[in-house]
């Protein structure tokens, strides 16, 4: 705890302009109270990155970050929303601030949060934003596949995570090979997820596991990264060797490659289409919001609601209330 208390101190003297290397010392108390002192090396980062933006914001409007208020904090929200931010950007920034300085509450080295509360602004446009595939759509995705190298068997496996299984993009890249347990065994198969705040479980279907399995016996072994971890999807260059772990980016490029080659490709899509597009397929065929809640593990009942917005639509059943208005 003392070597905890220290480190923040040292963050708090650097908001107090005490200190100059703030990617050295943030990094410092990151790296022991995030995510339990185990998060990774891009979540650090994108930590950094959040906390200098709002120092940067603070020097810019004369504001002492050990001094801020709330309102200090809605006018920076206010500049992110009059930039074109988006919902999820504000909320990350937010987010990341408002753990910064809960954690000097938690410690005593400041008296209160002046982010506790200020969160970011509703998205009033979320459903019409939940872009997904149709069934049949999935299953040009998939078709569009060519081949059997190993190329194809990585995509083929990716594609079926996401679409099927409702994985994200992040979930995909951070996958390990000692995450597969008993996939020899189709009914005690299972994936652990390294998911957001929390690991979880997830239990595929016998036609994806084969798939990675085939994806597998092809590739062979790969060397460890420097995590000591090996990655299950790796990049592969053109003489179809696989080299290190696959980034974000690399499988961007590789969804937007399948979107585009079966002409479904339009603005706004994206890997987390395939995600939506696994949500609305479940709940078409169980209409129960539970399941999706369950499959794509969303800690609340409110997120999975979306899944249903289409199928109202298109049932409009409030024609069927049986009342005669008069004009």
């Amino acid at each position: 705890m003392e070597i905890l208390r220290q480190t923040y101190s040292n963050v708090t003297g650097l908001v107090l302009g005490q200190h100059s290397d703030i990617k050295k010392v943030a990094e410092e108390w990151f790296k022991l109270d995030v995510a339990n002192g185990d998060a990774r090396e891009d979540t650090i980062k994108t930590y950094l990155s959040q906390v200098r933006q709002w120092f940067d914001w603070c020097e810019d409007q004369g504001v002492l970050p050990a001094s801020a208020k709330a309102d200090d904090l809605k006018r920076y929200r206010g500049s992110l929303v009059s930039h074109g931010a988006k919902h999820a950007t504000i909320s990350l920034k937010l987010t990341t601030i408002r753990r910064f300085y809960q954690a000097a509450v938690d410690r005593k080295l400041l008296t209160e949060n002046p982010a506790a509360g200020i969160k970011a602004p509703r998205d009033r446009s979320a459903y019409e934003k939940t872009m997904h595939l149709t069934a049949g759509e999935a299953e040009l995705l998939f078709r569009a596949v060519p081949d059997n190298s190993l190329r194809s068997m990585r995509d083929r496996a990716m594609l079926m995570l996401m679409t099927v299984e409702g994985l994200r993009r992040v979930e995909i890249v951070r996958m390990n090979v000692c995450d597969l347990v008993h996939m020899s065994d189709p009914a005690e198969a299972k994936i652990l997820i390294r998911g957001k705040g929390k690991d979880s479980y997830i239990y595929p279907r016998e036609d994806t596991i084969a798939m990675i399995r085939n994806y597998l016996d092809a590739r062979g072994k790969l060397q460890v990264d420097d995590e000591g971890e090996e990655p299950l999807f790796a990049s592969i260059d053109k003489g179809n060797t696989p080299r290190r772990r696959l980034s974000r980016i690399g499988l961007n490029g590789i969804v937007d490659k399948y979107f585009s080659s079966v002409g479904v490709k339009q603005k706004g899509m994206s890997c987390h289409t395939l995600r939506h597009t696994c949500g609305h397929l479940i709940y078409r065929e169980t209409k129960d919001l539970r399941v999706v809640q369950e499959v794509l593990r969303h800690s609340s009942p409110a997120t999975a609601a979306k899944y249903s917005d289409v199928d109202s639509k298109i049932n409009r059943h409030t024609k069927n209330i049986n009342i005669r208005i008069i004009r």
